[in-house]
């Protein structure tokens, strides 16, 4: 796999977008992209908690003002916006106990890159759970999504994670064809797991990562996607 480095070195087209961490300034554009994604049927997902959470992850894409240093870019954005302290347990049920219900600050938020989309990951033992993945409407066929896909299976791998797992409406038919393309494999149906319309989900899960067939398919989609969008960054640490 090639470093960011050598990504940077090279004298091949750049991708417009690159994949770094979720950072506490930029939960507004994801809450907005989350919106979009999921109008119905989707309980608002607490960002600011989930951020502290150790079994999270969240990446987002952004838009690179300098393609050509992309990587600079996602590393310096990950200085900015420092998540907030959670207030302790025992204060929060005090606040409560007095019947005063005060609800979390955001923190302040940072619209100097502009978030084309997020995926957000639970790691549960040896598997990574995509938890949702989603892109703005009008940044949609840009190759956004499969980015954040590969940038989920690299930190998959990146995590020790075995397999990577999600569920998807079994309507949703250009969603299951990139997984499907990507070694995601059919592993069930959750009945009426979606509530907006009682929709069945269809579970699937990946071999496992590590495997010579897995990460020899992985390698030629990772380089057919460069190939067709460009070189891109994903600053994962």
């Amino acid at each position: 796999m090639k470093t960011e480095q050598e990504i940077e070195g090279v004298d091949n087209r750049r991708m417009d977008f690159f994949v770094r961490q979720m950072r506490p300034g930029d939960i507004v554009q994801v809450a907005r992209v989350e919106r979009e994604c999921f109008p119905t049927g989707w309980t608002p997902t607490p960002f600011p908690r989930e951020l502290q959470n150790k079994r999270a992850r969240y990446l987002v894409a952004c838009q690179a003002k300098a393609p050509n240093r992309a990587g600079e870019e996602a590393r310096r954005a990950l200085f900015v916006g420092q998540p907030q302290r959670v207030k302790p347990l025992l204060s929060r049920l005090i606040a409560r106990i007095k019947g005063v219900f005060v609800e979390e600050p955001l923190p302040p938020s940072d619209f100097s890159y502009y978030v084309a989309g997020y995926v957000g990951l639970w790691f549960m033992t040896d598997e990574a759970h995509i938890t949702a993945i989603g892109t703005r409407e009008v940044e949609r066929r840009k190759g956004i999504g499969e980015l954040l896909l590969i940038a989920t299976i690299e930190e998959g791998l990146r995590q020790g994670s075995r397999v990577v797992t999600l569920e998807t409406r079994v309507s949703n038919h250009p969603a299951q064809a990139l997984y499907y393309k990507y070694g995601f494999n059919r592993a069930g149906v959750r009945k009426g797991y979606y509530t907006d319309n009682r929709e069945d989900a269809l579970v699937m899960t990946t071999d496992d990562l590590t495997s010579l067939p897995f990460r020899q398919q992985f390698e030629q989609l990772r380089g057919e996607h460069a190939r067709r969008w460009g070189e891109s960054v994903r600053h994962l640490d």
